[in-house]
């Protein structure tokens, strides 16, 4: 837990809690090698639970566990 801790921090750039849009397109770019404007959508419909438009640690890692093997 400590290491994905550390990951969502690195891509958490304002150290505001949350991996906003503009950081995970560079999330997806670094971490899956794909292009991250279409895909960091992808992740935002599919991760973004409470629908904020923004990533938080616990939807973090419920894409890690499925992405991040």
């Amino acid at each position: 837990m400590d290491e994905l801790r550390k990951l969502f921090d690195f891509f958490d750039r304002n150290s505001d809690g949350y991996i906003s849009k503009k950081e995970l397109i560079e999330l997806v770019e670094v971490l899956l090698n794909e292009k991250g404007l279409g895909k960091s959508s992808q992740i935002l419909q599919e991760f973004d639970f409470n629908q904020d438009n923004k990533i938080d640690f616990d939807e973090f890692i419920a894409f890690a566990k499925e992405h991040l093997n």
